[in-house]
């Protein structure tokens, strides 16, 4: 019992802090990892609504709608990756979902999706701009403008940037998968 400049027992000067009892390993990493991994899917749906509002145009051309103030961007024709990498928004939220409650079922998903939806149609961009990338680097020619940029430059840092930021997040899951594996023996279902 600590009192306030009371009588103190013999021994418990503070001196065996090392001795009492502290958070364990797991807590620690899950509360760290769940704040980073929070910070990639925060950052993974805002790069999905910019590719949402820049596929825009397209999306509503397939429905036969027109919006003329995002026809006046002038923005070049998506291409079928990036309908396919727009997915992974939906599987950032569902990752998003899985911190609260530490729901590991959601979080082995969320990293099925981003290997599925994310990273493969990144790649897939990757092989599909190289031909452009390649004219670029030697001639310094490029086929399309956007915002007074290459838009191959442009396309080439926001997929890096998306390909670092889908690596970071299935880091932090498996880290968090880890550590909210059940502990002890496995206890099986006597029948």
């Amino acid at each position: 019992m600590a009192s306030r400049g009371g009588y103190r027992p013999e021994g418990s000067d503070g001196s065996d802090h090392w001795h009492r009892e502290s958070i364990a390993w797991q807590y620690k990493i899950s509360s760290i990892n769940k704040g980073r991994l929070r910070f990639a899917l925060f950052m993974e749906i805002l790069l999905g609504l910019l590719m949402l509002l820049r596929l825009l145009p397209g999306i509503t051309g397939m429905f036969g709608l027109t919006v003329v103030s995002l026809r006046r961007l002038d923005l070049p024709h998506p291409r079928p990756w990036e309908y396919a990498w727009l997915v992974s928004l939906v599987v950032a939220i569902i990752g998003w979902r899985s911190t609260p409650q530490n729901n590991s079922f959601l979080l082995r998903q969320f990293v099925l999706g981003t290997v599925v939806f994310g990273i493969a149609p990144i790649l897939f961009g990757f092989f599909d701009l190289r031909k452009d990338i390649v004219t670029y680097v030697q001639d310094r020619n490029f086929t399309y403008e956007m915002f007074g940029y290459p838009a191959v430059l442009l396309w080439s840092a926001f997929m890096v940037i998306c390909l670092q930021i889908h690596v970071f997040s299935l880091y932090f899951s498996s880290v968090l998968l880890h550590a909210w594996k059940p502990r002890g023996p496995n206890k099986q279902k006597v029948r």
